[in-house]
C-alpha cells in the first residue's frame, strides 16, 4: 500500500450543540422515552464529554447499550407538562482517515454478488434483509452492478453518484423514511430516504448495510466554524477485510472523519434520536436546533 494513500491526520476536536423543543397545547402525559443522542464511540471517535438536560425533570433516566451496542437513554416522567425540552451538549474528538485504506480478504470479495463466509453469515443475518427490495429496486440495483463489471467498491461508488447527481434533497425534520421505491420513483427524498434506498440497492447484491444516524460536519467553510446544522443519517456497508465503511449519497462522500454517529442499526425506526408518546388530546409541536462548533 502506497503510504500517501495510508494517511490520517491530526484528530480534530468538534463541540455539539443540539436542542429539541416539544410543546403541547395543553398538559399532557408523557411516557418513557428513548434517547439516541449519544456519540458512537469507535476507534476513530472519542467522547470527550457528555451532557444531557431535560425539563421537566425526569423521575429516573436509565442508561443502557441496546442490542447493537448504542448508548440509549430512557427517560421516565410523573407529573403532567405541556412542554419537553431536551438539550445536549457533547465535546467529540474524530480523526480523518483514508476510507480506501484496506485490502479485500477473501479476495474474491472484490466482485459482486457479495458471498461472506458461512461464520460471517451468521453475524450479519439482520443486516442481510430484502424487505423494501421490489423488483424495481432489484432491477436498478443489477444495472448499476452492470455498468461497473460487478467490481464491489465502484459499485458502491456508483449509487453514492447516483442518488447524489438524480435525486432531489429535501429536509424532513420528523416521520419514517419512505420506501426504497417510492424514493426510487419520486427522484427525491430526505437523507434518511436516501439511505434507506442505498441499503436496499446493496443488499440486492448481498451486501450487508447498517443505517447510521448522527451529524455531518464537512459542509461548513473553513472561515465559518460554527453553523446551523441537521440530524444527518447515512449508510455502513460491510466489507470483508475492511469492515464497517461508510457511504454518504447525501454529500457524495465516503465517509472519512467528517461524520459523528449517534448510532447504528439493521432497523432505521429503532434508533430514531427521539423515541417517546404521550397521553392526552394535546397538538404538539417541534423547535430543534443543532449547532456544532470545529476547533
Amino acid at each position: 500500500m502506497d503510504e500517501e494513500l495510508a494517511y490520517f491526520t491530526e484528530p480534530k476536536i468538534a463541540k455539539i450543540h443540539h436542542s429539541l423543543q416539544y410543546q403541547y397545547s395543553e398538559p399532557v402525559t408523557l411516557d418513557p422515552h428513548v434517547l439516541y443522542l449519544h456519540p458512537r464511540k469507535s476507534s476513530l471517535l472519542s467522547v470527550q464529554s457528555f451532557d444531557l438536560r431535560i425539563e421537566p425533570q425526569p423521575v429516573q433516566i436509565s442508561k443502557n447499550l441496546d442490542p447493537e451496542g448504542n448508548i440509549q437513554n430512557i427517560l421516565f416522567f410523573k407529573e403532567p407538562t405541556d412542554f419537553l425540552h431536551i438539550q445536549m451538549q457533547a465535546q467529540v474528538e474524530t480523526t480523518e482517515f483514508n476510507p480506501f485504506d484496506f485490502v479485500y480478504f477473501p479476495f474474491e470479495s472484490k466482485r459482486l454478488p457479495m458471498r461472506y463466509s458461512d461464520s460471517y453469515l451468521k453475524t450479519l443475518s439482520p443486516y442481510l434483509g430484502l424487505e423494501g427490495v421490489t423488483s424495481v429496486v432489484e432491477q436498478t440495483a443489477r444495472q448499476l452492478a452492470s455498468q461497473v463489471q460487478y467490481e464491489t467498491s465502484a459499485f458502491l461508488m456508483l449509487i453514492n453518484e447516483f442518488i447524489y447527481k438524480n435525486f432531489a434533497y429535501e429536509i424532513r425534520e420528523e416521520g419514517a423514511p419512505n420506501t426504497p421505491e417510492f424514493t426510487l420513483l419520486n427522484r427525491k427524498g430526505s437523507c434518511r430516504d436516501y439511505a434507506v434506498l442505498f441499503s436496499a440497492l446493496c443488499r440486492t447484491m448481498g451486501l450487508a448495510t447498517r443505517f447510521v444516524s448522527g451529524y455531518y460536519t464537512g459542509a461548513a467553510p473553513v472561515d465559518v466554524p460554527n453553523q446551523t446544522h441537521h440530524l444527518h443519517a447515512w449508510v455502513e456497508v460491510y466489507l470483508p477485510g475492511g469492515g464497517w465503511r461508510g457511504y454518504d449519497p447525501t454529500q457524495h462522500e465516503v465517509v472519512s472523519g467528517n461524520h459523528i454517529p449517534l448510532a447504528a442499526s439493521c432497523l432505521p425506526e429503532e434508533i430514531t434520536p427521539v423515541f417517546g408518546t404521550y397521553r392526552g388530546a394535546a397538538i404538539s409541536t417541534l423547535t430543534t436546533e443543532v449547532f456544532i462548533e470545529r476547533i
